[in-house]
C-alpha cells in the first residue's frame, strides 16, 4: 500500500503540472520569436496557440468530440503502464479515481476555492476505489489487486456502506 500511495502521489503530480502548463497557456500563450529567414528581420506570422487543455492523451474522440482534460489523461493510462511496469501492480479503477481527484481539485479552483496545490507524502495518505468494489466480512476487506486484509474494526460499520 505504501508503494502504491508513493506510484499515485507521483502520477497525481505529474498530471497536475500537465494540467497548470495547460491552463498557464490558454491564459497567456507563449509563441516564441520569428524572424524572416531571408532578412533575419524579426516578424510576427499569423500564428494561433492552440492548448488541449493537456499534452497527455488524444484531444478528440474518434467521432470528433473534445476531449475534457480528465478523459485525455485517463486515456494516456494504458501507455503509462507500458512505459511504467511497475504501474501495473495498481488497479486501473485506482488510478482513475486518483485522476478524478485531480478532476475535483480543479473544479474547485474554478469555483473559486483555491489552486490546487502538488501533494507531499505528509498530504497524500490515502486512495479510493469505486463503489461496490470493496467487500468486507467480519473484520476483513477485500480490495482488488490488493487481496484480503484484516483491520481493526473499531465500531459497526453501517449497513448501506460503500
Amino acid at each position: 500500500m505504501t508503494n502504491w500511495l508513493s506510484m499515485l502521489r507521483s502520477h497525481y503530480n505529474f498530471c497536475l503540472r500537465d494540467r497548470i502548463e495547460a491552463y498557464e497557456q490558454v491564459k497567456s500563450p507563449k509563441l516564441g520569436n520569428y524572424s524572416d529567414l531571408k532578412t533575419k528581420a524579426p516578424c510576427c506570422p499569423f500564428t494561433c496557440s492552440i492548448s488541449p487543455q493537456s499534452k497527455l492523451g488524444e484531444p478528440f474522440k474518434k467521432s470528433g468530440k473534445k476531449r475534457n482534460a480528465y478523459e485525455m489523461q485517463s486515456s494516456e493510462l494504458p501507455f503509462l503502464k507500458q512505459a511504467r511496469p511497475w504501474y501495473k501492480n495498481i488497479h486501473s479503477t485506482v488510478l482513475q479515481q486518483n485522476l478524478r481527484r485531480l478532476k475535483t481539485a480543479f473544479q474547485n479552483f474554478f469555483d473559486g476555492r483555491g489552486y490546487p496545490k502538488f501533494k507531499t507524502r505528509q498530504r497524500f495518505k490515502s486512495f479510493s476505489y469505486p463503489p461496490n468494489q470493496v467487500k468486507l466480512e467480519l473484520n476483513k476487506i477485500y480490495l482488488p489487486s490488493i487481496g484480503w486484509m484484516r483491520f481493526f474494526k473499531s465500531r459497526n460499520i453501517p449497513d448501506r456502506f460503500r
